[in-house]
Formats: structure tokens, C-alpha cells, sequence
């Protein structure tokens, strides 16, 4: 009887937490809307605004939901903390009560993660402003009408970045890199200045003075510094095994040489440095290489259906280059299957290993709920 009513308990405390932590999103999204709605209006008034373009209502919206994002994520985090840590509801602490890492550490991580929430919002918010202005051909919106479509915007972002701050774990963390990355890439090819810079490599798309090429440098270099930095979290150190202990350290290696040598190909776009940028991109694929046979040992837990994907992962990208030295294909394509193939096997594997760490209890529960 005593624990079913102990049960029965769990339940409501974690029913009314969940409860109290959508109430804060919800003041955190109105706070938005209200910020977003005050800033734009005096831009807005007396004007009739295009939906997409320069000095539109979707320009303006994503550049506020982008900020908006970012203060949401950080006050997400900081929800029921101590201080700024991408996991956990506390840091980790050594026995004597002392942090495990540099303070400035988590927190680089953190801003790392809060600026991808952010840039997602913006590109998202210029997505879908494009989209728009093509279904509503030269239509026009009113100051008001513009205002409260900001505003709303805003609002929306705001309380879906912070639930995703404070229930932020590996699992989740996945799905924002892939999202990151897509989303950038895209825009970046829907805006490129040449519509055949497909023609020449994927690379093309960085090597002009245009907002594509920006937006696809960028997109690189945060994806890049999003790997390095959560290479931490995917491979703990603190909790295994000691006889997995050097095989995860060759895991958590490989996989910040793979976030800084990504980081690097949009560093030195082609057009700036043509041997650090291949450098940088061969050695991502080599690294990958080395990682896709150094998993196993490391995460024994992981199911076999895994391990068959990174073998045909690897394999595919040694055809699809086999392809391409043959002329078969050209060098975009079999850039793009490599690229899509490590980042869909990276988002796979950070979702093992947080279903591997919540078996093993290393990864610290999430306040206010989420798994």
C-alpha cells in the first residue's frame, strides 16, 4: 500500500512540475511577444511592408525571434540552476564539493548550443517569409497586422526554446544539430547568387562575398564548434568503466577533430586557403572513418543495427567517391552523400549514447522533466 502511494505521489509531484514549467514558458513567450511588439511597431507604423525581401515583416521577424532565442535558451538553462550547464539540473561536482571542469567551460557549451537555437529561429522565421511572399504574390502588410505577426512570432520561439533549454539532453541535442545544420544549408543554396554553383562542388556555395555565402561559412563553423562541444557530454569520462575508459577517449577525440575540421571547411572557404580547406575536409572524412570502427568498444551497449549503419555509412562514401574519381558522379553529389551520411551517423550515435548513459545513470536527470 506503502508504495502505491508513494507512486501515486511521484506522479503528481512530477505532474505539477511539468505543469509549472509550462506556466514559465508561457510568461517567457508573452514577455517575447510584448518585447517584440514594442520594438517593431515604431519601424512599422505609418509603412506598408513587404512579407519577404529587405525591410520586410519576415526580416524583421527573424532577426528579433533569433535574439529573443538566445535570451530564451539562457534563461531556460538558468531555470531552477546554479549556473549555465547544457545538461542536468546542477554541475558536476568533485567530492570535496569542488566543479569537475573550468566554469568557463560549461558555458561556452552553453552559448554554443543558445547561439544554434538562435540562428535556427532566423533562418527559420526567412524560410518561411520566402515561402509566403511566393503564395501571396506582391502582397503588402499593414503596421498593425505586421506588429502583432512579429510579435506572435516571437512569442511562439520564445516558449519553444526555453522548454527546449530546460529539457535539454543528448537526445535533444541531436535533433537541434541536425536541425542547425539543415536548415543553414538550405538557405544557403536557396539564396546563392549562381543558381548552378551545383555544377562546380558544394564548397562553391562559400566562396562568394553574398549573404549565401555567410550564411553557409557559418553554418559550418557553429555545426563544427556544436560537435566539438558536446563530444564532452556523448563520451563521459567521469562515470565508465575504466577498461571502456581508453576506448571512449578515442571517441570523444575523433569526434572533436570531426566538429573542428568541419569548423575549419567554412573557416577557409576555397577561395581563401585552397590546402587548409581540403585539408580540413579529408581529414573530417578520415576521422570519421576511424571513429566508425572505434565505436564498438567504446559503447558495448549499443545495438547491433547501429553498428551495420556505420559499416554501410562507410561504405556508401567510399562508392559514392569511387563514383566520382570514374566520372560517374560529380563532386557535389558525392559531397553531399558524405555530408548528409556523417551528420545523420553523428545524430544517431548522440542519441545512443544518451540512451546508453540514462542505462548506465550517467547522465544527470533534467529538472523540470524530459528524457
Amino acid at each position: 500500500m506503502t508504495g502505491v502511494r508513494q507512486r501515486t505521489t511521484g506522479r503528481v509531484a512530477a505532474r505539477a512540475a511539468a505543469l509549472d514549467l509550462e506556466g514559465a514558458a508561457i510568461v517567457v513567450g508573452a514577455a517575447a511577444l510584448v518585447v517584440a511588439g514594442i520594438v517593431s511597431l515604431p519601424f512599422f507604423w505609418g509603412r506598408s511592408l513587404p512579407i519577404a525581401g529587405p525591410g520586410s515583416v519576415s526580416q524583421f521577424t527573424a532577426l528579433a525571434a533569433g535574439v529573443l532565442a538566445v535570451a530564451a535558451y539562457v534563461v531556460g538553462r538558468l531555470w531552477h540552476r546554479e549556473t549555465l550547464t547544457p545538461f542536468g539540473g546542477v554541475p558536476d561536482r568533485e567530492p570535496g564539493g569542488g566543479p569537475r571542469t573550468a566554469p568557463a567551460v560549461p558555458v561556452f557549451d552553453t552559448a554554443v548550443i543558445a547561439l544554434a537555437h538562435g540562428i535556427i529561429a532566423l533562418l527559420g522565421w526567412l524560410l518561411l517569409g520566402a515561402v509566403l511572399a511566393d503564395g501571396f504574390t506582391d502582397a503588402t502588410v499593414y503596421a498593425v497586422s505586421a506588429t502583432a505577426l512579429a510579435g506572435a512570432a516571437a512569442g511562439v520561439t520564445a516558449y519553444a526554446v526555453f522548454l527546449s533549454a530546460t529539457r535539454m539532453d543528448l537526445m535533444r541535442l541531436s535533433t537541434v544539430l541536425a536541425a542547425f545544420a539543415v536548415v543553414g544549408i538550405l538557405v544557403a543554396t536557396l539564396t546563392a547568387p549562381d543558381p548552378h554553383w551545383w555544377q562546380f562542388h558544394l564548397s562553391a556555395l562559400g566562396m562568394t562575398n553574398s549573404v549565401s555565402s555567410l550564411t553557409f561559412n557559418l553554418t559550418l563553423i557553429l555545426a563544427g564548434l556544436m560537435m566539438a562541444a558536446i563530444a564532452r557530454y556523448a563520451t563521459d569520462l567521469t562515470h565508465v568503466d575504466p577498461a571502456l575508459r581508453a576506448a571512449t577517449l578515442r571517441v570523444r577525440v575523433c569526434l572533436i577533430l570531426i566538429g573542428v575540421l568541419l569548423a575549419g571547411v567554412g573557416l577557409f572557404p576555397l577561395d581563401v586557403s585552397q590546402i587548409l580547406h581540403n585539408v580540413s575536409a579529408v581529414g573530417m572524412l578520415i576521422a570519421f572513418a576511424l571513429l566508425i570502427f572505434w565505436v564498438r568498444p567504446a559503447v558495448p551497449e549499443a545495438p547491433r543495427a547501429f553498428l551495420l549503419f556505420g559499416y554501410a555509412s562507410f561504405a556508401v562514401i567510399v562508392v559514392a567517391a569511387v563514383f566520382f574519381v570514374t566520372g560517374y558522379y560529380v563532386l557535389t553529389a558525392t559531397e553531399l552523400i558524405a555530408g548528409v551520411i556523417v551528420l545523420a551517423w553523428v545524430t544517431v550515435f548522440l542519441r545512443v549514447s544518451g540512451a546508453a548513459a540514462r542505462g548506465r545513470g550517467s547522465e544527470r536527470p533534467v529538472v523540470g522533466g524530459a528524457g
